[in-house]
């Protein structure tokens, strides 16, 4: 089963964490941000955590989402969460999709 959750989102002009979910599907995640500025790029990354408060780097996902451009990415981590990481002060719209086989009791908040 497919869940999939989308959100727009201000990545702050001092880039933070701007969104994160369970990493609970049966497939790595599938990351999409869309940079909704005209002008100015967005600067994004993702993070990985087992406590939502201290985050890790997950390599090779960093990247420069150019204005009106997107990014999209398979984000593979070992741990219980993944966080939206960006800056640039520009609006962007972040959408996750996960694989959940079989009938999932609970989808986990994305």
């Amino acid at each position: 089963m497919d869940s999939k959750k989308t959100a727009v989102y201000t990545a702050p002009a001092i880039a933070g964490v701007v969104a994160q979910f369970a990493n609970s599907g049966d497939l790595p995640p599938y990351c999409v941000v869309e940079n909704l500025d005209g002008v100015a790029s967005a600067a994004i990354k993702y993070q990985e955590s087992d406590d939502g408060t201290t985050w890790t780097d997950i390599a090779g996902t960093t990247a420069t989402v150019n204005p009106g451009a997107s990014d999209g990415q398979r984000v593979v981590a070992s741990r219980a969460r993944i966080a939206l990481h960006a800056g640039g002060n520009v609006q962007i719209v972040f959408s996750v999709t996960r694989q959940v086989d079989g009938a999932p009791l609970d989808l986990g908040v994305a």
